[in-house]
C-alpha cells in the first residue's frame, strides 16, 4: 500500500511539472485583449475542419511547440474558419489555411508577418525567432474587436 501511495505522489508530481511546462492556449478574444495590453506580440493559427494540412500542424507540430514552450513570449490562440469564419477570413485575408499570423507592435504600430501552408517544428520556430519579414501595417491585429 504505501508503495502505491509512493507511486502516485510520483505521478501527480511529473503530471503538475508536465503541466506547468506546457503553454496555455488560449481563446482568440483573451489573447487579442492580452496582445492590445503590449505585453506580448499575438500568435494566432488559423485553420479548419476539412484541411488535412491544418489538422496535422494542430495535432502534431503545435503540441510539440507547446511542450517546448516555443511560443513563451507570444499570446497564442487558434481560430477555426469553420467555426469563427467572420474573424478568421479577416485574419487570413485572401490566403489560404493553415495560417500563422504573428501580429507585432513597432513603432506604436501594429504589423503582421504570416506563415503559410503545413510546417514543422523546425519551420515554426525558426519564424517566430526570425525579425519581422513579410509585414504589413495595422492599426489593430484584426479589423474588428472580438
Amino acid at each position: 500500500m504505501k508503495q502505491v501511495l509512493i507511486f502516485l505522489s510520483a505521478a501527480l508530481v511529473l503530471f503538475a511539472v508536465e503541466t506547468a511546462n506546457a503553454q496555455e492556449t488560449l481563446d482568440y478574444a483573451t489573447a487579442y485583449k492580452n496582445a492590445q495590453s503590449g505585453d506580448k506580440p499575438l500568435l494566432v493559427l488559423v485553420t479548419a475542419k476539412w484541411c488535412p494540412p491544418c489538422q496535422s500542424m494542430k495535432k502534431n507540430t503545435i503540441p510539440q511547440l507547446l511542450k517546448k514552450s516555443a511560443f513563451k513570449g507570444y499570446h497564442y490562440t487558434n481560430v477555426d474558419l469553420d467555426t469563427d469564419s467572420k474573424v478568421a477570413r479577416q485574419l487570413i485575408g485572401g490566403r489560404g489555411v493553415p495560417q500563422l499570423i504573428l501580429f507585432e507592435k513597432k513603432n506604436g504600430k501594429w504589423t503582421r508577418k504570416f506563415l503559410s501552408g503545413y510546417n514543422t517544428v523546425a519551420s515554426v520556430e525558426k519564424f517566430v525567432k526570425l525579425p519581422a519579414v513579410r509585414t504589413a501595417a495595422l492599426d489593430t491585429p484584426t479589423l474588428d474587436k472580438k
